[in-house]
């Protein structure tokens, strides 16, 4: 059975405070981008724009924005996956 570590009832195998990347996949626009690094603003308002590295399928149709921020507690990253996972633009979370 495979666990779902980004729920909220998961155990943390992470150890707080770290640096944390996140990864997103949607359709490759600029608005998409906007759209993962402003999620994760909510939660880590202190994120650089410089911390978005973006990775194109072999398509070009889809990309993969990651993010890496400073996480200081599960529940921090359970709200960015979380609203990550609601809303319909994003494919796919890691």
């Amino acid at each position: 059975m495979t666990k779902d570590l980004h729920t909220p009832d998961s155990e943390s195998l992470i150890e707080f405070p770290c640096d944390y990347r996140l990864k997103a996949m949607g359709e490759n626009n600029e608005a998409f981008i906007e759209l993962v690094y402003q999620i994760t603003c909510k939660y880590a308002p202190n994120t650089p724009r410089e911390n978005i590295k973006i990775n194109n399928s072999s398509g070009k149709r889809f990309i993969s924005v990651n993010v890496t921020f400073y996480a200081t507690c599960i529940e921090q990253i359970h709200g960015i996956y979380g609203d990550l996972k609601q809303h319909p633009e994003v494919k796919m979370t890691l």
